[in-house]
C-alpha cells in the first residue's frame, strides 16, 4: 500500500455528519491514509485456496481517513 495516498472523499454520504466535521481523530481502520489493505480468497491453478491482499477505500470511514466509530466520544 501506498501510505500517500489521498482519500478518496472528503466526506462520507451522510449529509450532517459529526465525525466528517471533526479534526485530529484519525481512522482507526487505516490510520488515516482513507485506504486499507483487506485479504481475499483466491483459488490458485492446483485448486488450493490462497489470500491475496488488495487495496480499496477504507470501509471504516468511507475513505474519509476520519473516525467514524459510535464508540469513540465526540
Amino acid at each position: 500500500m501506498n501510505p500517500m495516498r489521498e482519500p478518496t472523499h472528503t466526506r462520507c454520504a451522510i449529509s450532517s455528519c459529526g465525525w466528517c466535521d471533526r479534526d485530529g481523530l484519525d481512522c482507526r481502520f487505516c490510520s488515516g491514509t482513507g485506504w486499507w489493505r483487506p485479504e481475499r480468497p483466491h483459488r490458485d491453478a492446483s485448486g488450493i485456496i490462497v489470500w491475496l491482499r488488495v487495496d480499496e477505500p477504507c470501509r471504516g470511514c468511507a475513505g474519509t481517513g476520519k473516525e467514524h466509530s459510535p464508540t469513540v466520544a465526540i
